[in-house]
């Protein structure tokens, strides 16, 4: 007899490449938010790519393509027209409502490239998430 210890280890390797960070239950509210009202999201429009780091690295991708209605994690299927860096910490303050998006910007803990004047339409859709 033997165990495949491959096979046994997968989930637990999956587990540990991409980690639960504090940023997926807010990506997790604005996915219930969209679905509620998905006329708003589309009223936005653009299609938003959230790079998430965790000591300098990116860890996890996040797609908002708001024309469609769809929030999901991973890369956009095509060109995003606003692509957002921001560590998963900086996310949560940001949403929490006590940073400053454009101080964020300013101070280089938020790295926008692409339509700038785009992102600035998100702030609506963020907002909401201070409640979490």
């Amino acid at each position: 007899a033997y165990i495949d210890l491959a096979a046994t280890m997968q989930p637990l390797v999956n587990k540990l490449s991409t980690p639960e960070l504090k940023s997926d239950a807010v990506f997790e509210f604005i996915i219930e938010q969209v679905k509620a009202d998905p006329n708003k999201a589309k009223s936005v429009g653009g299609v938003f790519l959230y790079n998430i780091t965790k000591d300098k690295k990116q860890v996890k991708q996040w797609t908002m393509d708001l024309p469609n209605a769809k929030v999901y994690e991973g890369s956009p299927e095509n060109k995003p027209n606003t692509t957002l860096t921001i560590s998963d910490e900086d996310f949560m303050l940001l949403s929490e409502g006590k940073l400053n998006p454009q101080t964020a910007f300013m101070k280089g803990k938020l790295k926008i490239t692409g339509n700038i004047m785009l992102a600035q339409k998100l702030a609506p859709l963020l907002k909401a998430n201070a409640k979490l």
